[in-house]
């Protein structure tokens, strides 16, 4: 499937082949931190969520509709994350390749879970509807996307070749070493009752066998209505610990009884940018994490 893929894509890219670098635009941190470690020694991908924020709802600055009209390729996960790039994507009039990465083949996608799904086996694979689009938080499907990655930017810039490919083997195995890293180290935290103050993290939820047994907010950011956060707040314990996204701060968290534990994790990697992202990344959500361990 990514071969015939990237056989579309050589076609598609074949004015670029004698260019200089492509210009390389990524719509939010853990891509550009993807397609940094790739272009490292070539070039650097710009971001155009540069900060801490929610991708939901964004409203793009000039600056930043300026460089999507430059760029020859730009990365993003698709319409259930990105909305108001999607928007700014029909409007271009140039011929950039544009990569909805969410869409790819061979991905884990999950169904995008309603607040009321919690404890029921609703997580079907690649089923018709709506996914959650927080699909960099399982590190196999960052496996995917490099070599997606690595692939277009070959064809993009074939002087560049060996270089792209060393830094994808580099960065593969980077990845699968911090990937079995953290499945040790958050194996005793297996039966920890996780509430989450937005539900971005059913990805690394899956990949790392944790326990999330509800959300203040739906993956899409829709509010837990007064009776389902009231029955939420029923099953809070001493077991239990509340996982607050920066991206979307809940004033919930404000009135938690002294017993439960409460921390904060970056589900978009605002602070790890640069090199080795991707291990660096999941490594500091990893500790945020044990963090609820008594």
């Amino acid at each position: 499937m990514i071969a015939r893929l990237l056989f579309a894509i050589t076609l598609l890219l074949a004015p670029l082949a004698s260019a200089d670098v492509p210009r390389v635009v990524t719509s939010i941190a853990p891509l550009q931190g993807l397609v940094a470690d790739i272009m490292r020694g070539v070039g650097s991908p710009k971001l155009l969520l540069d900060e801490a924020i929610s991708p939901h709802d964004f409203a793009m600055r000039p600056s930043q509709a300026k460089a999507i009209s430059e760029a020859d390729v730009l990365f993003y996960i698709g319409q259930d994350l990105e909305p108001w790039l999607e928007k700014a994507l029909r409007s271009r009039d140039n011929k950039n390749l544009v990569i909805a990465l969410g869409n790819m083949p061979d991905l884990n996608r999950l169904k995008a879970r309603e607040l009321d799904d919690f404890g029921d086996d609703h997580n079907d694979h690649d089923h018709a509807g709506a996914h959650d689009p927080h699909m960099w938080l399982d590190p196999s499907n960052a496996l995917i996307w490099l070599d997606i990655i690595t692939g277009v930017l070959e064809i993009a810039d074939p002087d560049n070749k060996a270089t792209y490919r060393n830094n994808l083997n580099r960065t593969r195995v980077k990845i699968v070493d911090a990937t079995e890293n953290a499945r040790r180290a958050l194996a005793p935290i297996a039966d920890v009752e996780l509430v989450v103050t937005h539900d971005s993290t059913q990805y690394f939820e899956e990949a790392f066998g944790l326990n999330v047994i509800g959300a203040f907010s739906a993956s899409d950011g829709q509010k837990a209505g007064a009776r389902s956060l009231n029955a939420l707040l029923g099953q809070l314990g001493p077991n239990t610990c509340i996982i607050a996204d920066t991206t979307n701060p809940s004033r919930i968290t404000a009135n938690l009884p002294d017993n439960i534990k409460l921390v904060v994790v970056d589900p978009m990697g605002f602070d790890q940018l640069g090199e080795g992202y991707y291990p660096r990344f999941l490594n500091t959500l990893v500790n945020s994490f044990l963090e609820c361990r008594d």
